[in-house]
Order: C-alpha cells, then structure tokens, then sequence
C-alpha cells in the first residue's frame, strides 16, 4: 500500500458517518434565498454523503422535503414552482478548523460549490421542466454561497502534538500534521472517510496516500493502519537489530522494497552453540577439536515484507574443523515465513508460520583432505543446533516487532518458550488506547478490535465503534 509518506491511516465507514450525521442534527434544516429575480424557500432532510467523488471532494445527497419558489422580473412575477422529494446531489470539500478538542474536520463553507450535480424526484428521475430544474440548481447554489457554514457537522477531531519526538514512547501514535481522504467503494459500507498522518513529531506531509480499505472485513466500521514503511522502520528493523546483536549500521532498511538486509561485508558472531557431544582429538586421525562448543557467524540477513507475510532468510558460517592441514567449514541456509493474526478472546497479537521452513546446508574446505567420521558427524550436530537456534531467531524477530508495536515502541524480544505460548502473545489494549486517544468521531463507542495483521506490508487494526 502506497501511503506516499504518511505513516498513519484511520477510516471509518461511510454509512457510520451518515449516522453519526443523523444522530448528531448537525445539517441545516430549512433555506431561504433571495436574489434580484428568484425567491426561494426549501425544507431539508438531513444531509448524507453519497457514493462517489474523490480523495478530497465528497458527494452529498441534499433531500429537500419541499422547495418553492417565484421569479419575478421588473416587479412581476413570470413564473412560479414548487416541488415536494426531491434530491440534489452536490461536491464538498471539508477542511481542519481549530475546535475545543483540537482540530475539527468540517465542511469547507468558504468552498461552496458552483454547480449542482444532479437534480432528481421521487422516482430518480430528472425533472420534466428544465426551466424550473435550472432555477431549483440556482437558487441552491446562491444559498450554498451565503450559507453553507449552517452545515456545522463535525465529522471528526484530531489532537495534533507538534512537540512529540521520535524516542517518546507511543510516538507513532501522536499525530503532528493531519489531512483526510475519502475512499470511494461501490457502497455506503465500503466506503470510508478517513484521517491521515504523520506522527512523531514529523511535520511535513505527505502526497495523496493510495490507500486500500480492503484489509477491513465485512462487519468492521473502522480500522487504523501503520503505513508499510512505519512498520518496518519502526519495528521490524529493530527487532531484527536486537534478536541477532546488529549494530544500526550493519542494517539497510529498503522502505520501498519493505527489505531489510544485512550490510555487504558485515560478518556478526551469533551466541555460540554447543552440540553436547564431545568428539575425539588429534590431527593424525583429522577429527575435530575435542570441544563440542562452536561460533557461527550471521553473513546474510534478510528480513521481507510481502503483503501479509514476513519471509526471514539467514545464513550462517561456522567453522567445525582447524587443523594445520586444512579448516572444515558448514554454511546453513535458514527461511522462514511468518503471517501474523489476532487472538479475539485475548485480545492479543498472534504469528504463525505461514509455510513449513526450509533448511539447507553445505560444507567447504580449505584444502583437498579425507573428511572423516567425526568431522562429518560435528558438521551434523552442527548444523542441527544452527538450524533450531535460526528458527528460534525468525521467530523472535517477529515475535520483537510484535511487542513493540502493542508496547508504544518497546523492543521486548520474549524468550524462546515465550515465543511459542500463545498466551504470553502482546495484549492490544494499550496499543487501542493510544491509537484512538487522538481521534474523535460524532457517535463512536470504543475501538473494539475484530482483526489485526499486515495488508500489503502495513499492520493494521480493524473493528467497531
């Protein structure tokens, strides 16, 4: 998902909106409009948005219970309508003005609009009389000029914190520059008005995000979403830096392939493993040391985001065999993929491997020599304890990135039984508080988590209100 610099993304449905509208009273109820030739006085119903438009200009349906009017011209009157039921359909903008609770998004009333859509009666169909279809868009339009700032529904109130720095706790939930954006579906339901922004203390915006509202199921008003960039800058890369020692600049962080990867060169002892099994000694026989303790080395790392998937692929150098006569070494390839998902009864952030891991290994020489019994036996124990210990890693890598998220932005990599109990899986609680605490919408309850994951390398949260 391109969300073209903004790392966070809140949407709520269409058809919530439109009930928080209805719920809340806030569209105008009745117009009058005078010019030099047309009178005109209408009824309203309440005003809803429509499907269609774009990112900033959003459709509003405007039933109008009943519309009357006369045009007169040099003192007289050549010609009257009145109608009952009818729609008009009409592009606003909104905007951010300053509120009580920080900025309000609202209607835009020094943007009225300059022409009316559509016009339609009861039956959706457009009036017979183009005379009076014209006169009804006018005297509309005239309103709208005047008096659009009636329409003081508040749609949503963000809380921007300028001040916030990166190393805060909960950074990533601190909005410091905010925009909307509106996400047309081919209904009500799937589609969304949505909040975007940067946070941390960032205070530049972003481009038009693109932004995909499919990763919030059916049955769910609302969703949040850190970009895919957040994610892997945020969190992914420092679980990484941390479960396998790496210093910050022994990484490279790929925003735009959602890549991490070792640096070209870098070479990183790992915790040494032990095989536990002793093998005999002496060059004459070429065995290997009689220590069964070894030290593998990380050479390639690299941690990849595809859509709902973390693929983690390592591989690993240790030596098993120096003598004078020649050194024994096994390279292990380990990949492993991990998808994440959501524990509803615990509320809680789950991982699960997505396909069986895949290991494979070799062995180079530094010199042509007869591999022996129990060099060939250490490479197996070797490769053994190196393959657990890098399956343990990817999972602890994700399991890190998991707890940062859901802890504000706390690298706490759980140890390996950890890892494997569901039940010690982060809780979401903290996180939905800190998500939702910035933002307020007319009629919502509390966030109520129903999914969580990545969607096209973004992690998301989607619910009710």
């Amino acid at each position: 998902m391109n969300m073209n610099g903004w790392d966070v993304v809140s949407l709520v449905s269409v058809a919530f909106v439109n009930a928080g509208i209805q719920s809340q009273g806030g569209s105008p109820r009745n117009m009058q409009v005078s010019t030099d030739t047309l009178a005109a006085q209408a009824v309203f119903r309440t005003w809803q948005i429509a499907v269609g438009g774009s990112a900033n200009n959003l459709i509003f349906n405007i039933p109008l219970a009943s519309i009357s009017g006369t045009v007169t011209e040099d003192g007289q009157t050549i010609s009257q309508f009145s109608y009952e039921s009818l729609a008009a359909r009409v592009q606003f903008v909104l905007t951010f003005v300053d509120g009580n609770s920080g900025q309000n998004l609202v209607v835009d009333s020094t943007r009225p609009p300059t022409s009316v859509d559509s016009l339609i009666d009861v039956n959706g169909q457009p009036l017979s009389d183009e005379v009076h279809d014209d006169l009804i868009k006018k005297a509309l339009i005239a309103w709208f000029g005047d008096n659009l700032s009636q329409f003081n529904h508040v749609f949503a109130s963000i809380d921007l914190d300028p001040s916030t720095s990166l190393s805060m706790q909960w950074a990533f939930c601190k909005p410091t520059v905010a925009a909307y954006t509106h996400v047309c579906g081919s209904s009500l339901a799937n589609s969304y008005l949505g909040l975007i922004y940067n946070t941390a203390g960032k205070t530049t915006p972003g481009s038009v995000a693109q932004i995909d509202p499919s990763f919030i199921p059916p049955g769910c008003q609302a969703g949040f979403m850190l970009s895919p960039a957040t994610f892997l800058t945020n969190f992914l890369t420092p679980a990484a830096g941390q479960q396998f020692g790496l210093a910050p600049d022994q990484l490279c962080v790929d925003t735009n392939e959602l890549r991490i990867m070792l640096a070209a060169g870098a070479q990183v002892a790992l915790p040494k493993i032990s095989t536990g099994n002793s093998k005999g000694s002496g060059a004459a026989e070429g065995a290997v040391s009689d220590s069964d303790t070894y030290q593998p080395y990380l050479i390639d790392l690299q941690v990849a985001v595809d859509d709902a998937v973390i693929t983690t692929y390592s591989r690993t150098s240790t030596e098993v065999l120096n003598e004078s006569y020649g050194t024994l070494s096994t390279f292990n390839d380990s990949k492993s993929w991990m998808t994440l998902g959501f524990d509803k009864s615990s509320q809680s952030l789950t991982y699960t491997s997505t396909y069986p891991p895949i290991n494979d290994h070799y062995t180079e020489q530094s010199q042509e020599f007869e591999i022996v019994q129990s060099a060939l036996e250490a490479v197996g124990d070797v490769t053994l304890a190196v393959y657990a210990a890098l399956a343990d890693d990817a999972k602890l890598l994700v399991a890190g990135a998991l707890t940062g998220v859901a802890q504000g932005g706390e690298q706490l990599a759980p140890s390996s039984a950890e890892s494997s109990n569901k039940e010690n899986a982060p809780d979401v609680s903290n996180l939905v508080s800190n998500l939702t605490s910035p933002i307020q919408l007319p009629g919502a309850k509390p966030f109520a988590v129903k999914q969580a994951g990545l969607y096209q390398g973004g992690f998301f949260l989607a619910g009710t209100l």
